[in-house]
């Protein structure tokens, strides 16, 4: 392990991707970061392309600029490839208005986590992966609703309503990641990393319905996409579709929606089914419930009232725990201090990249590991030990 202030060796084995995470990262342009270190862009431009090194001295400068360790900017003989996620490796949503430093920023952050999901599926066992067995591809509406129903039978799901669907992709081997709740522009993005799907959400927007609606939409991408290049307007509508065909099934919902305007009603579904009134509304016009003339009446209401941004009857919070979890049953090897170090991080990246905005719920030195059977129940069976390669 390279240390973490051992500038010579980092420049050595200077990694230029990785120059480029950390930049991105800190949402620095090229000029910026220029400017912090005393060197010019096209210097910088030169160390990112590969076809100049930084001195010692220079890596110092780097480190200060970025807060990172000089072990970040390394790559050991045997570490693995460092990169920012291409933009076009993932499904996002809601991403036209993001700007483009926000977007790379964004990425540079999901790529970090990636290599703290890469550590622990060695370390712990997370639960199983149960999203490849059931991908397929759909053409038309018709077959995003056979998908939906065939998601929710191979998971046991029946017709009624999901209770945590954020747990329920974890149970399912889904990693889910919260995104700052200052990213605005995205609502949420997918990915696979390496064989292990991932979802990254924005949790803090005070409206649990849409997250659980975003969650379902990212589940859309993982089951029907999987073979195809991000970015289409057309794969976005058929996620979207998918999500709502998911939460609220066509053969139990049908018998229980509206079948005019009525308020009280669609409030009274939207406390049952924990999904959004303009979910509802455009769920019953897909339908055929509503007619063109309703659907719109019923959303120029919404905004009026100020709903289009926040509505009222808001089911709980969902939070996902896996991650948590799988630090915790590692906590008394692996604090995260040493995970940090292990991965080349600054710790304190690495705190809120996991969301532990808490000091006392940090895994420490003498945190006990979590004992098998502990937690939450059925999302961590397999998850409560740690991996055959962490036992040796």
């Amino acid at each position: 392990m390279i240390g973490r202030n051992d500038i010579h060796t980092a420049a050595r084995l200077f990694d230029a991707a990785r120059l480029t995470l950390a930049r991105e990262f800190r949402g620095f342009t090229k000029q910026e970061l220029a400017e912090r270190i005393g060197k010019t862009p096209s210097a910088v431009s030169q160390f990112e392309s590969g076809r100049a090194r930084p001195d010692g001295q220079t890596v110092g400068r780097l480190m200060l600029a970025l807060g990172q360790p000089a072990s970040f900017f390394a790559k050991p003989p045997d570490a693995p490839p460092a990169s920012v996620i291409p933009l076009d490796f993932c499904h996002f949503r809601s991403l036209r208005s993001a700007t483009q430093r926000s977007r790379r920023m964004l990425l540079a952050k999901g790529s970090l986590l990636c290599r703290l999901l890469a550590f622990l599926d060695q370390k712990v066992n997370l639960p199983e992966e149960q999203v490849t067995e059931l991908a397929t591809t759909c053409r038309d509406i018709e077959s995003i609703e056979i998908l939906a129903m065939t998601v929710r039978r191979k998971w046991g799901l029946g017709l009624g309503p999901i209770g945590n669907m954020v747990n329920l992709l974890e149970r399912h081997g889904v990693v889910v990641v919260p995104i700052d709740e200052d990213c605005h522009e995205v609502d949420a993005f997918s990915l696979w990393n390496g064989k292990r799907p991932c979802v990254f959400l924005v949790m803090e927007k005070g409206s649990p319905s849409r997250t659980r609606m975003d969650a379902a939409h990212e589940l859309g991408h993982l089951v029907m996409h999987v073979d195809v290049a991000a970015g289409s307007p057309d794969l976005e509508k058929q996620a979207t579709h998918f999500g709502s065909a998911f939460l609220m099934p066509r053969d139990a919902f049908y018998h229980e929606a509206p079948r005019r305007l009525n308020w009280d009603h669609i409030w009274e579904l939207k406390r049952r089914w924990k999904t959004s009134a303009a979910a509802i509304v455009r769920r019953a016009y897909d339908l055929g419930l509503f007619s063109e003339a309703t659907y719109r009446r019923a959303f120029v209401h919404l905004s009026q009232m100020g709903f289009r941004t926040g509505e009222p009857h808001e089911p709980p919070p969902e939070r996902p725990v896996a991650v948590k979890k799988a630090l915790e049953v590692i906590a008394q090897r692996w604090p995260l201090t040493r995970i940090a170090d292990e991965l080349g991080m600054n710790a304190a990246d690495l705190y809120n990249l996991v969301e532990f905005t808490d000091p006392a719920e940090l895994p420490i030195e003498h945190d006990p590991p979590l004992r098998a059977g502990e937690g939450d129940g059925p999302l961590f069976e397999g998850l409560g030990t740690p991996s055959e390669t962490e036992k040796q």
